[in-house]
């Protein structure tokens, strides 16, 4: 057993001791023709889905179609209709109706000034659709919308919304991550389910439920919820919603988390809690004002201020 022993590990040296044949394999391996024709198609495939993130203007790579996106947003779907369908609010509900005129505002919006048109385009393409999901008081309030259109929004985050402005808050940064792409980088972590949505292969509800795990509750980065803070924002500003009630709504949320039922960390884990989202926003208040400004919001408002007083005189 030594010998045997003693004769691998000298074998090993002598391999050791011959480098100038291994690095001749390497250098004619890597210089090949074929290689360097490899090296490039891949150096430009990687360069060519290079898309730089809006407003922090990271580069970030892309290779996943909008079509994958809108099928993995179809799986998730599916399997959140089995699972919750039960509970979805009535679509001729008060509240369903007012989140649904809020969303559409806001995605009329985010249409009408976006510069993409492969975006604009998907956007129009999709099968917009808002879901009110009733939940009892210990579930985690959130909302979140998958990249096929389908708008979530469970009933108990509701009572954090103390006003429209709040309400928008909260759709137009989900809205954002949807606008920045942000599934698409999502489902970079998923390359085998990738494989699976691009051949429709197979109708397992096992890997389904896995990519909508994958989807829903891996957290979002920082880079990634700043993009969506301010796009958010800027959407919401461009319509007249008060930019302010966004520092007092993650205010809220923020002192939820010193109670002890558990539910925020659930938030949280997609949704990072910082006091910096809060700063940024703060930050930001003067453009978005300006933003505000130049939508002539009061203009508007007092039109409708005034629309009201002749409904009311008139009742």
């Amino acid at each position: 057993m030594f010998n045997s022993l003693f004769r691998r590990k000298s074998t090993y040296k002598r391999f050791k001791n011959s480098p100038a044949y291994d690095l001749n394999y390497f250098i004619k391996l890597f210089t090949s023709r074929n290689s360097i024709l490899l090296g490039l198609g891949a150096g430009t495939f990687y360069l060519a889905n290079l898309h730089e993130a809006p407003f922090t203007k990271r580069l970030r790579f892309i290779w996943v179609p909008r079509w994958i996106e809108t099928k993995a947003g179809d799986w998730s779907y599916r399997s959140l209709m089995r699972e919750r369908g039960a509970d979805l609010l009535p679509s001729n509900h008060p509240v369903n109706i007012k989140v649904t005129s809020i969303m559409n505002n806001l995605l009329t919006t985010a249409i009408a000034n976006s510069q993409d048109q492969d975006q604009i385009n998907h956007l129009k393409s999709l099968n917009w659709s808002v879901n009110i999901l009733k939940s009892d008081p210990h579930e985690p309030p959130n909302a979140f919308i998958l990249p096929n259109g389908k708008v979530f929004v469970l009933s108990s985050i509701l009572p954090l919304c103390k006003n429209d402005d709040a309400l928008a808050t909260i759709l137009a940064h989900e809205l954002s991550h949807q606008l920045a792409r942000h599934s698409g980088e999502q489902l970079l972590k998923l390359p085998f389910f990738l494989l699976l949505a691009a051949s429709d292969f197979t109708k397992n509800r096992a890997f389904n439920r896995l990519t909508v795990d994958g989807l829903l509750q891996m957290p979002n980065s920082r880079e990634m919820e700043t993009e969506a803070d301010r796009i958010g924002c800027e959407i919401m500003s461009r319509l007249c919603y008060d930019p302010n009630e966004a520092v007092n709504f993650w205010i809220g949320m923020n002192k939820i988390t010193s109670q002890d039922d558990g539910w925020f960390q659930d938030f949280f884990a997609t949704h990072p809690n910082s006091a910096k989202r809060i700063n940024d926003i703060r930050s930001w208040l003067p453009e978005l004002q300006s933003m505000r400004d130049l939508s002539n919001c009061y203009e508007k408002q007092f039109l409708q201020f005034d629309e009201h007083v002749k409904k009311f005189i008139q009742n």
